[in-house]
């Protein structure tokens, strides 16, 4: 720019530049104040849609007043080049602040905590900001942080606006319904993306790496968010629980409210003892890919044994006191031995499949596709153009299934591998079906049933693979409904039928816990807690399970639930389990069983 002056304001210095304006420091004499002036870009100054963004922008803002949203002083045009006059900010942005270091936890607590009641502020006006991201959060003079550039905010209630395209934003920031290009986006758009920055703060990179913006939003779509914790471990455990809930994948899931995320960080800062750890420490996950093509599948196993329901504190208790003698001779670990169930010989004959071709063909019908896109938006340099063309008949709306992450198909911030996988289309895969008193397992044509009929009694079936470090995954589907009984995964099933297990009851209720030494302790000191990201009644849940090293996680429905850490057991059988605790006993179908391990 080569003009000293716009309107009464003399420009000093060229402060920022993005896609469609600059920002200058210029000096208002009438106020004897510095304040920040925003330009649109020559290239768009006989736009009509960026001018009539821009002078939006200004309408925006003065409609909401608010201490942490960056006000505007003046609007107007001269010589046919539109302007806004802002407070000028001197901290400058938060992007700058995580270019020099990750911040402490009590330090990003207390940004979040500023500017999450004005983006209520906004979402209660039916305003959604659409691009919310580091370099938009400005500090003055005081270090206090505030909102900037709402120049392609909407209202939310609106199925059209003037961007052109559906689809906007920064790929980094952008929650999984503005990449599908839906119209309905709302505020909880842009509580993804505060998820997000927080993740940055904290880490120092955002939860997703790619070569290409195209990439980046796909894997705001497919990929399950890394643990924050494999860059923090001196964080609490329950960041982990306030990430996954902002950045659920279905905005359903995710806080309503950003002041509702802020509180749940403070209380967390309040009890926080862990150290500050420094960039230069943090532990850096690789951004590598892999995928598996073939995989074994080795013996089977299934077991029924008494079980009560998980007690509510860690303390042991009996498992059955109603069959004591019963209780004994199935925990003695040898009238139920490897590759029987209730006693009974289970099949013993191993298989070794491939992916089915059906889903071979998808996945490299959708990595072509991939291909395609990165090719072309690599040469063309836009994304917004091509994503607003292309995205919203490629993927699905949030309703539907989203495949448990991460799997074979889909990318992970760490080279996976995929030692086991099952599809239960195949009768003879290798696992257990057979019946006796306690109920039945079996292969059917929606998937492999496990039904208890007892009350009291827990079937379980595992593949007889010793596997170390593995998530297992797997699609659980209730056919009955109870209160108390429940289903899940287990891993790392011992001689003498101790493991570890993860399960959900029909309620929405979830607990880890232990068996060993005939008690069922959880590890959680309320026992069972409750998540709306468990899909109630007969509905599907999506299971997973990481059993690394001596940390487990348990995740449903891409949305982590719990951690626990217990060093007793280091590899085993792996399976699952179903438990009636209702009087008129328990059924699940299960799909689509998966074991992925961190490559070698």
């Amino acid at each position: 720019m080569t003009r000293e002056t716009i309107a009464r304001y003399q420009i000093q210095s060229e402060i920022g530049r993005g896609g469609m304006a600059a920002v200058y420091l210029a000096h208002d004499p009438n106020f004897r104040r510095n304040v920040a002036v925003k330009l649109v870009s020559s290239n768009f100054q006989e736009n009509n849609v960026f001018r009539e963004r821009f002078e939006r922008e200004a309408q925006l803002i003065a409609r909401i007043e608010h201490p942490a949203i960056v006000p505007v002083y003046d609007y107007g045009e001269q010589d046919h080049q539109p302007y806004l006059v802002m407070r000028y900010m001197p901290g400058g942005s938060l992007a700058g602040k995580i270019k020099d270091g990750v911040l402490t936890f009590r330090n990003a607590t207390q940004i979040i905590s500023q500017i999450a009641p004005a983006l209520d502020a906004v979402h209660a006006q039916g305003i959604v900001h659409r691009d919310l991201k580091p370099g938009n959060i400005l500090f003055d003079g005081f270090g206090n942080p505030a909102i900037s550039d709402f120049g392609i905010a909407y209202f939310s209630a609106a199925t059209t606006d003037l961007t052109g395209s559906a689809i906007i934003g920064t790929p980094s920031y952008m929650s999984p319904e503005q990449v599908r290009g839906e119209a309905s986006v709302d505020g909880r758009s842009d509580i993804y993306a505060l998820g997000v920055i927080l993740f940055e703060m904290l880490a120092g990179r955002g939860p997703f790496q790619a070569a290409t913006a195209l990439s980046i939003a796909l894997k705001h779509l497919t990929d399950p968010i890394p643990s924050i914790r494999s860059f923090r471990p001196d964080l609490p455990v329950e960041v982990e629980l306030v990430l996954s809930k902002a950045l659920a994948k279905d905005r359903e899931l995710r806080y309503p409210r950003a002041s509702e995320l802020a509180l749940e960080l403070r209380a967390l800062a309040d009890t926080f003892q862990g150290s500050e750890t420094p960039a230069s420490s943090l532990a850096r996950t690789p951004n590598n890919e892999g995928i598996a093509t073939e995989v074994d599948l080795d013996e089977e196993s299934g077991s029924a044994f008494p079980v009560p329901s998980v007690p509510n504190s860690e303390a042991s208790q009996p498992v059955s006191e109603a069959r004591p003698d019963r209780s004994r001779e199935l925990f003695t670990g040898k009238a139920v031995r490897p590759g029987t169930i209730g006693g009974t010989s289970a099949s013993e004959t191993p298989a070794k499949t491939t992916i089915p071709s059906g889903r071979r063909r998808r996945i490299l019908l959708i990595a072509g596709l991939g291909l395609i896109l990165v090719i072309v938006c690599g040469s063309l340099g836009v994304f917004g153009t091509l994503a607003g063309l292309l995205l919203p008949g490629l993927f699905p709306p949030a309703t539907q299934t989203v495949p448990p992450a991460p799997t074979s198909t889909q990318a992970s911030t760490a080279q996976v591998v995929v030692p086991f996988a099952d599809d239960f289309t195949n009768s003879q895969s290798g696992w257990p079906t057979r019946q006796n008193e306690s109920g039945s397992i079996s292969y059917q044509p929606d998937g492999y049933h496990i039904l208890v009929t007892r009350t009291g009694d827990a079937l379980w079936a595992s593949t007889l693979r010793q596997d170390q470090d593995l998530s297992i995954h797997v699609d659980a589907t209730p056919v009955t409904e109870g209160d108390l009984s429940y289903y899940g995964l287990v891993c790392r099933i011992q001689e003498d039928q101790s493991f570890y297990y993860f399960v959900v009851r029909s309620n929405g209720e979830y607990t880890i816990g232990k068996h060993q030494n005939d008690s069922f302790p959880s590890f959680f000191s309320d026992g069972w807690r409750r998540s709306d990201a468990i899909h109630p009644g007969t509905q599907t849940n999506q299971l997973r399970a990481d059993c690394m090293g001596s940390t487990l996680r348990f995740y449903v429905n891409d949305v982590l639930l719990g951690e626990a850490t217990d060093p007793n057991f280091v590899s085993g059988l792996n399976g699952l389990i179903v438990a009636a605790l209702d009087p008129q006993g328990f059924e699940v179908v299960f799909n689509n069983f998966q074991i992925t391990a961190p490559s070698q």
